[in-house]
């Protein structure tokens, strides 16, 4: 029999803003996810070389469609169930599987990051983004021209930077195990705000970002909400 205090926990979780929409989990797991990642510092150096508008309209169409795109993919995996007759929410369970071992593997790397270790684990990244960057720049694909040639040349090379990435496998997690348009709307607004930071000065801020805080954050994230998704089954 469930408890009065077990039945207030259950309604939090599930319809509360962890497990109602989507969208907060969405939003603050891609925004942790984003800064200092390799596509925020590709956004920080093509807005000082491209323009600032031109690298934000740029990188937020690509990451934009890119959310739309990994939603699409954890929404279509969540009916894997129904398409096949059965009971069991596979991609419901796939998605919280996907979200634990996010939030494992964040919460081991934060806890073996450095004390006080701002921007550290931001080095490698930068460095990753100033090598695209560069490769873009010798194969002539990224020099100021004309505006709608330099939008399209922002797009792709964040497109390709980006696929495959944490964020994009979280979002796909999370589709499948929240709701599709809540959890859309909240990977693009985290994605707007973040690259919104590197356009206006990502070097510089990331200097003040500790890595050990970022990964212990998104790890407790990652378990609460797939804490919140499975409670959401019961």
């Amino acid at each position: 029999m469930a408890t009065p205090q077990g039945a207030f926990i259950k309604d939090v979780l599930v319809n509360g803003p962890l497990g109602k929409s989507g969208f907060l989990a969405a939003f603050s797991l891609i925004f942790l996810s984003e800064i200092g990642d390799k596509t925020f510092f590709i956004a920080a150096l093509l807005a000082m070389k491209l323009g600032k508008w031109i690298s934000f309209a740029g990188s937020l169409t690509s990451l934009s469609i890119m959310t739309v795109i990994s939603v699409a993919i954890g929404a279509v995996f969540s009916r894997v169930p129904d398409a096949l007759k059965s009971s069991v929410p596979v991609g419901e369970l796939a998605g919280i599987a996907l979200l634990i071992f996010f939030g494992i593997r964040a919460l081991r790397d934060g806890l073996k990051a450095d004390d006080g270790e701002a921007g550290g684990g931001a080095d490698e990244e930068m460095a990753e983004a100033d090598e695209a960057v560069k490769e873009a720049e010798q194969s002539g694909k990224v020099r100021r021209g004309s505006p709608l040639k330099a939008f399209f040349e922002t797009a792709t090379l964040i497109f390709i930077a980006e696929w495959g990435d944490r964020s994009m496998l979280a979002t796909i997690a999370l589709g499948a195990a929240q709701n599709p348009v809540g959890v859309a709307s909240g990977a693009i607004v985290g994605h707007a705000i973040a690259t919104g930071i590197a356009v206006l000065g990502g070097a510089l801020a990331s200097k003040h970002v500790s890595e050990k805080t970022i990964n212990i954050a998104s790890g407790v994230l990652f378990l609460l909400f797939a804490a919140a998704t499975a409670y959401s089954m019961l």
